[in-house]
C-alpha cells in the first residue's frame, strides 16, 4: 500500500463573530499582497474564488468586487439557499500549472480560521515550495494581519496519529496543531512559560515567541524531527489550553 504524502499548512484561528464581508475582504487582500511580496513566484496570478458560482476571478477584476464575491461565499443549506448567520468563506489559488505548486489561501468564518495550503486538494505539495523560510516567513506576515493569540505551520496526513510514523515510533498526539513545524505564541500565552528544550526559538517584534522544530523542511518520518514536533506540540496544548 502506498503511503500518504503529507500536506503542509499555515493555520491561525480567529474568534467566530458577526464580520462584514467588507472587514473580511480587507483582510483577505491584504493577505495576498502580504504573500505576494514574499516571493512572487511562488505566490503569482491569485484567483478568488465565487464558490456557489464555481468559477475564479483575476485578483486584479476581484479587488474592486471582493465585498460582494465574499457576500456570495455565505454558508447554505442543502437546497443551497442562503445561511448568512452561518457565516462565509474567502478562497484564492493560485493559478500555476502544476498543481503541486499551488497555494491556497481560505479563510472560513463559520469555523473562526485561516489556511496557508501547499499544493492542490488531491496533490501533494512540490518539495521546492514547502522550505522554512518561505513558511516562516507566510506564518510572520498573516499573523501581522489577523494577529492572533496562536499561529502554526503543520504538517498533516490523515493517520499520523493512528500508525507510528517511523519504525517503533510512539502515537503522535492529536491536536489542533497536527504536527508542529513553526509554533508562534502571543504575549498574552507566554506568562510563566519557558523556551521548550531544544527548540529553536526567537522573539517577534510584538513580544510573542517563535518557535521552530528544525530549519530543514520538515520530515514526521525523521526521528529527530518528530520528536522536536512531539516538544512543540506538548508546548502548543499546555499554553493554549487546547488539549488533544
Amino acid at each position: 500500500m502506498k503511503t500518504r504524502a503529507f500536506k503542509y499548512s499555515v493555520r491561525l484561528p480567529f474568534a467566530t463573530r458577526p464580520i462584514s464581508p467588507e472587514w473580511l475582504g480587507s483582510k483577505f487582500l491584504a493577505t495576498l499582497d502580504a504573500l505576494t511580496q514574499i516571493d512572487s513566484n511562488t505566490f503569482p496570478d491569485w484567483e478568488v474564488g465565487d464558490l456557489p458560482a464555481m468559477k475564479g476571478y483575476p485578483l486584479a477584476v476581484a479587488r474592486s468586487r471582493i465585498a460582494e464575491i465574499i457576500d456570495h461565499n455565505v454558508s447554505r443549506d442543502d437546497l443551497g439557499r442562503p445561511e448568512p448567520e452561518s457565516g462565509c468563506t474567502a478562497m484564492a489559488y493560485t493559478m500555476i500549472d502544476a498543481r503541486s505548486r499551488r497555494m491556497r489561501l481560505c479563510v472560513r468564518t463559520w469555523l473562526g480560521d485561516v489556511w496557508l495550503n501547499a499544493g492542490d486538494e488531491m496533490v501533494a505539495p512540490d518539495p521546492g515550495i514547502v522550505t522554512y523560510p518561505l513558511f516562516r516567513a507566510a506564518l510572520l506576515a498573516i499573523n501581522t494581519i489577523w494577529q492572533q493569540h496562536w499561529a502554526c505551520v503543520q504538517a498533516f496526513r490523515v493517520d499520523y496519529d493512528q500508525v507510528p510514523l517511523y519504525a517503533g515510533a510512539a502515537p503522535f498526539p492529536y491536536s489542533r496543531f497536527h504536527i508542529p513545524w513553526i509554533a508562534y505564541l502571543g504575549p498574552s500565552l507566554l506568562q510563566g512559560s519557558d523556551s521548550p528544550p531544544g527548540i529553536k526559538t526567537e522573539r517577534t517584534p510584538d513580544g510573542g515567541l517563535l518557535m521552530s522544530a528544525t530549519e530543514e523542511r520538515l520530515d514526521p518520518t525523521n526521528p529527530e524531527h518528530l520528536h522536536r514536533a512531539r516538544i512543540l506540540a506538548e508546548t502548543m496544548m499546555a499554553q493554549t489550553g487546547l488539549p488533544s
